[in-house]
């Protein structure tokens, strides 16, 4: 979890079972194992595929915040921090100002077109960028859509990796990039009777075992999707 305090935690969940007049039920404990303080409000944040490393992002700095989870040879996690600069090598090397904030992120899935080393970072600049994980570079800038400051951009990747989901500020579509082109393919919206919400998209999540995505409106409908693409 994060906050607005600059503070994240880590927080392990467990399952366990509680024998209780003769009734064998699941229960859960929930102990807060570590936490780390940024210098500005943490706007998002999520795991690698793997669960060995932890992205964040705070307000007002010019690189993700990456947290090495693995364990060490001898059988602790240290948490390791290091700092990956948003700019890349674009912009010819190390800058202390980027002129976004990236507001949801998510990793590519494991498979052979994305290897989870990818990220996908929505930002309040209508602009949404894939990042690569390993060396730091700007792979792909995707633009067409509009979110702002005062915005909640989304983003999800297809199951295959081929495909990037957000959403817009400007009105209620589903927007679908192909990575390839770095071109937007398909909008969903409520026109033209397609299905699409009638309300601004405010939520997306895509299935890691499917062509399934989910997203949720302020139509108040939330809607499954079979992405064949």
């Amino acid at each position: 979890t994060a906050s607005a305090d600059g503070t994240v935690m880590l927080t392990k969940v467990s399952k366990i079972h509680c024998e209780k007049d003769f009734d064998d039920t699941l229960a859960a404990t929930v102990d807060m194992i570590q936490s780390f303080h940024l210098p500005g409000a943490v706007e998002s944040l999520c795991f690698s595929n793997d669960g060995k490393m932890l992205y964040c992002y705070a307000r007002g700095t010019p690189y993700l915040s990456c947290f090495d989870m693995s364990v060490e040879d001898d059988g602790k996690q240290k948490f390791k921090m290091t700092k990956m600069n948003l700019n890349g090598t674009t912009t010819g090397g190390f800058q202390d100002h980027v002129s976004f904030a990236v507001l949801d992120m998510a990793p590519s899935p494991d498979n052979n077109a994305g290897s989870g080393k990818y990220l996908a970072l929505a930002t309040d600049t209508s602009r949404n960028i894939i990042l690569n994980v390993e060396t730091g570079n700007q792979v792909r800038n995707l633009y067409g859509h509009q979110n702002d400051g005062f915005s909640q951009p989304k983003i999800a990747w297809s199951h295959n990796g081929q495909y990037i989901f957000g959403n817009t500020q400007q009105d209620n579509a589903l927007v679908v990039w192909d990575i390839a082109s770095s071109q937007i393919v398909k909008r969903i919206d409520d026109k033209e009777g397609n299905g699409g919400h009638s309300g601004q998209i405010r939520g997306i999540y895509s299935s890691k075992e499917s062509d399934t995505i989910v997203t949720t409106s302020f139509d108040k409908d939330t809607k499954i999707w079979l992405t064949a693409m």
